[in-house]
């Protein structure tokens, strides 16, 4: 005999809430020798073992050679498994069973109250999986390469796509329990007409629902009769909390970088009106992002929130930031958009770029003209700003992107703040322009062909 006995009587004694002065007289031996047993400096005769084991329902191995914890976790593993099977099946039995004792009317009432709450919240899904995409979509295609971008979305839709059914499923159920399914099983126990709301007929056995009294009943969750509804409600909540705690985290992000807005806005204090409209925004921006961290750390936490001081300080937040946008408009109507700045223009070209059967070109916003000549090869010209270069970019073989890079973007700042506090916006939209290619008239009508099929397609 080992010294799982020892320890498995110790479990037992204190699971069943017995002193060992307690066990040794239902089991007939004095209090040391349940001493001796437990620190294994004895072990008991056959017949208390085998009065052990019919008392607290064990086989002679898994006292004596097994560990009695495991056991007893691997059968309540298995004995929640089968609840939740029994009252998922008790659900069903009960449904079909209400359905058959309802009224037509009852049941066309009931159906059409159930389509109504899932068009809603398919409604309301669909409303906060545009404010995600708005959210964290947008936010993850500026930060991230365009392919990883695709693969993380693909993942997240599906994912919110999931726990949207799941949680439209739990709504729906919950609601057809509450609202028909707890009173059919009230008047299945006998409850009286007045505690139920519905009313019983003798003669036809169907159930009607009185027009005045559907109403919904609130239930203790710990007296419910289908456990595993409630206990999906909590694994759903449980999701919507680590959701919450990454979306908190984000917030904590954005938080940083509004005060570090606020802090680079004091580079263009010679604004003025625009200036204090900009800092009295973000510092409202920071105010009500605090808020939501707040009340979403109550939220994932489950701490009491002071809901009436936060909605006042939401509000008031609100007011500020929509007094900070008024002013930074107001002040915003000084400006002039400029195009040209000191940073001067300059052409150049670049020559023998071979030319491919299915080759073309694209950039944005802009035109390309094509000019005749007697090269083979293409030689492209082009206008750009001095801290800026062209940046040819090839998807595949034959489709090629002309954009601007510029360089130096430090310097780029600088003129911008610069020109901000002289009241002057900058367009930025003609880093580069007058872009020509010259080419034989067969590589010019080649390319034109190869665009039309592009965008074609």
């Amino acid at each position: 005999m080992n010294n799982n006995f020892s320890d498995n009587l110790k479990k037992i004694r204190k699971d069943n809430n017995l002193s060992q002065e307690q066990l040794a007289e239902e089991l007939g031996v004095s209090r040391q020798a349940i001493s001796k047993w437990e620190s294994g400096t004895s072990y008991p005769e056959m017949d208390k073992i085998i009065q052990m084991c019919n008392k607290f329902n064990l086989n002679i191995d898994d006292l004596l050679n097994k560990d009695i914890t495991e056991i007893k976790g691997e059968e309540k593993v298995k004995n929640n498994i089968n609840k939740y099977v029994d009252d998922f099946l008790n659900f069903i039995t009960d449904t079909i069973n209400l359905f058959s004792n309802m009224s037509f009317k009852s049941k066309i009432k009931c159906l059409f109250e159930q389509c109504v709450i899932g068009f809603i919240l398919i409604i309301l899904l669909t409303l906060g999986f545009g404010f995600y995409q708005i959210i964290l979509a947008n936010t993850l295609e500026a930060i991230l390469p365009y392919t990883i971008f695709r693969i993380l979305i693909s993942i997240l839709n599906s994912i919110y796509l999931f726990f949207a059914v799941i949680f439209s499923l739990i709504v729906l159920t919950h609601i057809f329990k509450t609202r028909y399914l707890d009173y059919y099983l009230k008047i299945k126990n006998n409850i009286s007409e007045e505690d139920c709301g519905p009313t019983q007929k003798e003669d036809n056995n169907k159930i009607l629902f009185k027009k005045n009294e559907n109403k919904i009943i609130i239930r203790d969750p710990k007296n419910s009769e289908y456990r595993f509804i409630n206990d999906l409600f909590k694994f759903i909540i449980g999701i919507i909390k680590i959701f919450a705690l990454f979306f908190n985290l984000f917030l904590c992000f954005i938080l940083v970088m509004l005060f570090v807005g606020v802090i680079f806005t004091f580079s263009i204090v010679k604004t003025g009106i625009f200036f204090l409209g900009i800092v009295i925004s973000l510092l409202a921006l920071a105010t009500l992002n605090i808020i939501v961290i707040l009340f979403l750390f109550n939220f994932i936490f489950n701490r009491q929130s002071n809901k009436k001081r936060m909605i006042w300080s939401f509000i008031i937040a609100l007011v500020i930031l929509g007094s900070g946008i008024g002013l930074s408009l107001l002040g915003s109507l000084k400006f002039e958009i400029v195009k040209d700045y000191d940073s001067d223009l300059y052409s150049t070209k670049i020559e023998h770029l071979p030319m491919k059967d299915d080759l073309f070109f694209r950039a944005y916003n802009l035109d390309i003209l094509y000019i005749e000549s007697d090269n083979e090869d293409i030689m492209l010209e082009y206008t750009i700003r001095n801290n800026c270069s062209l940046s040819i970019s090839s998807f595949n073989d034959y489709d090629t992107l002309l954009t601007s890079y510029c360089r130096n973007e430090l310097e780029t700042f600088k003129i911008i703040i610069d020109k901000i506090n002289d009241y002057e916006i900058i367009d930025f939209t003609d880093n580069i322009s007058d872009i020509k290619i010259y080419t034989t008239k067969q590589n010019i009508e080649k390319i034109k062909i190869n665009e039309n099929k592009y965008y074609a397609q």
